[in-house]
């Protein structure tokens, strides 16, 4: 019977574990079970000031929010169990009890400063988001809240219930799902609707009522904007739902705004709008807000089903960050002898004791093979006589068989000590075997995982034993590989990685630097590292090596531009019992920095070198890097691969455009690399978020694949530390009632105007990073199982799907519509695809579920782009496609997706649907407000030409054909126009740049005067001018024209004056007349 029940133990853990392959390695507590979600953990970041009501403020949310969740799961699911983390800058109090495994890095909702990459403003305004690596249907990072926003008064009344806008985050976070409002950087404020032929505001459900409004950058206030559904609405038209809805709408929490009362559920797929152009169907091909999350692990096979519960009011927990109590597990059997890996045990683990583990931490330690022995007790790192005390206990010499659960046992014993409880203990088990002692080690296991224990595995070989993966993914630990050859790190990057979890910002230690290499006799080699301005404390260069040795078997020299150090230097330190040599730098400053590592024995040496440091000064926060992988477990057989993540910031703030290189480790030991890329392309979720993310497909078979990264800044890297973004993002919008817009209230928060849909974003405001290197580990992730009949080398991938496809422009006159997308690859997204299939219907169901029965476009409408030469991964590309636009038909609209194929035939999925809708009349924004000018002179018509106020101001007589300004062909008659950002500007044309090609912009020809008109300074009245200062101004002006004619200067006169235009540049509407002969013609008239 006992074996049974262990059968069916393994079974459902196995079941579990199958669950979760696929899920990011970060790791989360929360479960749905009985319809309760326990294990839900807020923190609250350290540098938040002591404050008792943003408790009550989260308590309250967080209540609030469980009512609303239980409506909108349809009874389905509430918060039960919550904890809020205390920080320990916090005086500790009697109420706040253990926090078990919580941690800030871990939490799934976070309160701390703003990320500038989500604000809507100033820092009053920082709104809440959610934090994703991966895309729809995954789980994300976290959610983010600040202080200011939970604990501002005003907040409530322009963002709505804070509990509300909790399960719209919750929604991002726990099932992936996105936003179905507009990116508010997007053009696709209205779209054609193919179903009933009419302009649509991008919402979901359709029936949600709303005001059309625009914002005039002339008088800083919204008005009506001009249009209708029939000939669609002017440029920069946004609509604003009505903060009073008809009693049918009850959806979209995904869609509209948190203050909509009767705004309840999420949309399903009676009432979804799988046509609207928003981030939710781009990335979820369509499907509604609740197919996706009826698809979710919680729901999924009627898991959770509804149930009536009288009372969904959460149990919250007070609970403050305690020290940290690690006990290193260690396999000390007789295979541990091969490779020396017991040597490498041995290094790895008193490096973690003399230098990582932090201070105040305690540390115990188990040996284990045939025998397991409790070799210390959990014991405080108070000073370095200890730490050297405990690193001498680390035991040397292996033999014997492996009982890898006998030794987690003794793990639970030491964490239980003296009637404590384990609950937020760290385990550190290091083994290359399988329990040799029966299934003690999924029952270990799982005693200290339901103790709430975290376990890290660190496997050495390929033989390591496959339960350990499973152990640490529901423990929320991590998996990292050490292999045998010289290279590995994977002892090192794991003592390195857990000993950072937790630790705060200002108090971290900075790797830059890590490697494991082997020295021939007598070989010296040199290295570089470059200190940036944000580090430089405690800098320390550290070689360690295995070889036994009565001297020091390595000597070291460092030295920068301001200094150099040697044996003879009061910071070298020689420690032959533990085989380390270090260089230890108070201050090092910023600069390039060489090391010199020379091997003075006689034989071979293998030497760790290690380059760390910290935080530059109290308040300066250091450049971060971290890694997540997208699972530790890959079948290959199942279609399965690593997506790897890297985030790169500097406090909050993202920083962009880094450079950063991803190297794996094979199971053979040898190397490969990708690049992961921060360009909103498959696999990475969102442009320019700091996020970094990279696919490899590049495998050899079963095994252990370490990942390691090193992140680097180049010319371009920015920190995002200030402002707004006009790139696409993910966050609360703010709610406010259209009528009082048009009133010209403008509603404000701490005296600063919110930014509102429809108003101008400023453009991204970043600072130049520094130079700067980091080294990262990501952990490992073990292949189980490759496809039959394959080999290495087999191309098993398709092109990744293309998730960015997106109409930049189209031409009425010209029937003609610009694609534009990021080029996959071969292989997802490494390498060259082979090919692109592009196809076109009038409906998108058709698209959507007979996309493969489309003919695709054929290669006579591609008027600019090659589907035959697709550029690298990661190039922009971009194809104008002529199609038909038929007589009389005033608007005509057409849906495309497209897909990549690869040199053998494997074919990418289909790409996001998106819409061109090409019509032949835009309508203007109304014209200005006639002017109040008493008099206006002849020299005032004529002195320089007036900016445009309005898009009808400068028209061509042409009739409007670009739903938005992008580059196009010159080849095909076409001038290549800078891309828009934001919302633009309603009273700003995009003509008034165009030297030639089509006019987009609709309305007559200005007259003469229109063009030459100047406009009162500043925007204020001109004032009067009295008749004999008329006289005498036109006199003065006449002889000083006729005496620069006379010395034949008036063209240079002329051509001096600054008017924004080149002098032979076409001036549209005048016949092919250049700027300069209009400008001469117009003095001339004077």
């Amino acid at each position: 019977m006992a074996g049974n029940i262990r059968s069916i133990l393994l079974l459902t853990l196995g079941l579990i574990f199958i669950r979760q392959s696929l899920c990011l390695t970060k790791p989360t507590s929360v479960k749905l079970e009985d319809n309760g979600y326990t294990g839900v953990v807020f923190a609250i970041h350290y540098d938040e000031p002591e404050c008792d009501e943003l408790i009550e403020e989260l308590k309250e949310m967080i209540t609030n929010a469980s009512a609303h969740l239980y409506k909108a799961t349809k009874h389905r699911a509430y918060f039960r169990e919550v904890t809020i983390l205390i920080p320990d800058t916090w005086e500790d109090k009697e109420e706040y009890q253990s926090p078990r495994n919580a941690t800030f890095d871990g939490a799934d909702v976070i309160i701390a400063s703003g990320n500038p990459r989500y604000s809507q403003g100033p820092n009053l305004t920082y709104t809440p988001y959610t934090k994703h690596y991966e895309g729809c249907g995954k789980r994300a990072v976290h959610i983010h809240f600040t202080s200011q926003f939970l604990l501002s008064d005003e907040v409530e009344r322009h963002y709505g219930e804070k509990g509300r806008i909790l399960v719209h985050e919750w929604g991002h976070y726990r099932w992936g799902l996105f936003d179905e409002y507009p990116d508010p950087s997007s053009m696709n404020q209205f779209y054609y609707s193919l179903y009933n032929e009419e302009w649509e505001p991008t919402r979901c459900t359709r029936g949600i009522d709303g005001e059309n409004v625009v914002f005039d950058s002339t008088t800083d206030q919204f008005r009506k904007c001009t249009g209708n559904s029939t000939d669609g609405y002017e440029n920069g038209c946004v609509n604003l739902p009505s903060l009073a809805q008809p009693d049918s709408v009850t959806a979209s929490l995904m869609s509209h705004y948190a203050n909509i009362k009767e705004v309840v559920d999420f949309c399903d797929d009676e009432n979804h709008n799988d046509e609207a152009p928003n981030k939710h169907n781009r990335l979820c091909d369509g499907r509604s807000a609740w197919n996706v999350t009826m698809d979710h692990e919680d729901f999924k096979d009627n898991n959770n089903p509804p149930r009536e519960i009288d009372d969904v009011t959460p149990r919250i927990t007070l609970a403050r960050t305690k020290k940290m109590r690690y006990v290193l597990v260690l396999d000390t059997s007789g295979s541990m002898n091969n490779g020396n890996r017991i040597g490498k045990l041995s290094t790895a683990s008193r490096n973690f004791i003399l230098k990582i583990a932090r201070e105040g931490s305690y540390v115990g330690i188990v040996d284990f093979d045939h025998i397991v022995t409790i070799v210390s007790n959990l014991t405080i790192i108070d000073s370095e006589d200890t730490r050297e005390e405990l690193a001498r206990r680390i035991p040397t010499t292996a033999y014997g068989g492996t009982c890898i659960g006998k030794g987690l046992q003794k793990a639970f014993e030491i964490l239980s000590a003296n009637g404590q409880s384990p609950a937020g203990g760290k385990v550190i088990l290091i083994t290359d075997g399988r329990d040799a002692c029966g299934d003690n080690t999924t029952k270990a296991g799982m005693q200290l995982i339901n103790a709430s224990v975290v376990i890290h595995a660190i496997t050495i070989g390929q033989a390591a034993d496959d339960e350990l993966i499973n152990l640490a993914i529901l423990s929320g630990g991590k998996l990292y590989h050490q292999g045998d050859e010289d290279g590995s790190t994977g002892l090192q990057d794991a003592f390195i990685e857990v000993g950072a979890a937790g630790m705060k910002d200002r108090d971290r230690r900075i790797e830059i630097f890590r490697e494991s290499s082997s020295f021939s006799p007598g070989e010296s080699r040199d290295q570089f590292v470059f200190i940036d301005e944000t580090v430089g404390n405690r800098t320390a260069f550290e070689f360690s090596y295995i070889q036994e040795s009565a001297s020091p078997a390595i000597s070291v020299t460092v030295a920068s531009p301001f200094a150099s150090y040697d044996k003879s230097s009061p910071s070298y330190s020689v420690n032959t019992e533990f085989r380390v040599v270090s260089i230890n730098i108070e201050a090092a400053k910023a600069g390039l920095w060489r090391f010199t590592v020379q091997n003075m024995l006689t034989i071979p040496l293998l030497v760790f070198s290690n380059v760390y440091t910290h935080p530059s000064q109290h308040g300066v926060d250091p450049i971060i890097a971290t890694s997540e992988l997208s699972g530790v477990k890959t079948n290959l057989a199942n279609g399965e691969y690593v997506t790897v993540y890297a985030e790169v910031r500097q406090g909050f703030f993202p920083l962009i455009e880094a450079d950063v290189l991803a190297l794996i480790r094979l199971p053979n030991g040898k190397t490969k690399s990708i690049r992961p890329l921060d360009n909103g392309s498959d696999p990475d979720e969102t442009e320019d978020d700091g996020i970094y993310s990279g696919d490899f497909t590049d495998y050899i078979g079963v095994g252990y694949y370490a990942i390691g990264l090193i992140v680097s800044s180049n010319r371009h890297t920015r920190v995002l530390d200030g402002g707004n973004t006009s790139l696409p993002y993910s966050c609360t919008l703010p709610s406010v009632d259209p009528v009082e817009l048009l009133k010209g209230n403008i509603p404000t928060i701490g005296g600063v105007p919110i930014l509102i849909p429809g108003m101008p974003l400023p453009e991204i405001r970043g600072s130049p990073a520094p130079n700067f290197t980091r080294v990262v580990s990501g952990g490992s992730s073990q292949v189980t199982a490759t496809p039959a009949n394959w080999k290495p080398g087999d191309d098993i991938f398709a092109p990744s799907r293309i998730l960015d496809l997106s109409v930049t422009s189209t031409s009425y006159d010209n029937g003609t519509v610009t694609l534009a997308f990021t080029a996959p690859g071969d292989d997802l997204n490494n390498g060259n695809a082979s090919f692109y299939v592009i196809r076109m219907s009038l409906s998108p169901a058709e698209l959507q579920n007979n996309y493969n029965s489309i003919p695709p476009i054929n290669e006579i409408d591609i008027r600019y782009g090659d589907p035959s030469s697709p550029g690298n991964a990661g190039v922009r590309e971009r194809f104008v496609l002529s199609v038909d636009v038929p007589s009389g038909q005033h608007v005509v609209s057409y849906v495309f997706a497209m897909h990549a194929v690869d040199d053998v035939g494997n074919e990418g999925k289909m790409s996001n649907l998106v819409q061109a809708t090409l019509r032949r009349f835009i309508p203007p924004p109304p014209p200005p407000p006639p002017t109040t000018e008493k008099v206006t002179t002849e020299a005032q018509k004529t002195t320089t030409p007036a900016p445009a106020t309005s898009s009808a101001s400068l028209r061509t007589g042409a009739p409007s054909t670009d739903e938005s300004p992008a580059p196009t062909s010159t080849s095909e008659g076409w001038i290549p126009m800078p891309a828009m950002t934001g919302f633009p500007a309603p009273a700003t044309s995009s003509a008034s740049l165009r030297t030639g090609a089509p006019s987009t912009d609709e309305g007559p020809t200005p007259t003469m005067e229109e063009r030459s008109a100047k406009p009162a300074i500043n925007g204020s009245r001109a004032l009067a001018i009295t008749l004999p200062a008329v006289v005498v101004f036109l006199t003065i002006l006449a002889f000083v024209f006729l005496l620069a004619s006379q010395r034949g200067n008036l063209k240079s006169n002329v051509m001096d004056q600054p008017d924004g235009f080149h002098d032979n540049t076409a001036f549209e509407g005048m016949g092919g007349v250049t700027q300069g002969q209009y400008r001469r013609n117009t003095y001339t008239d004077a």
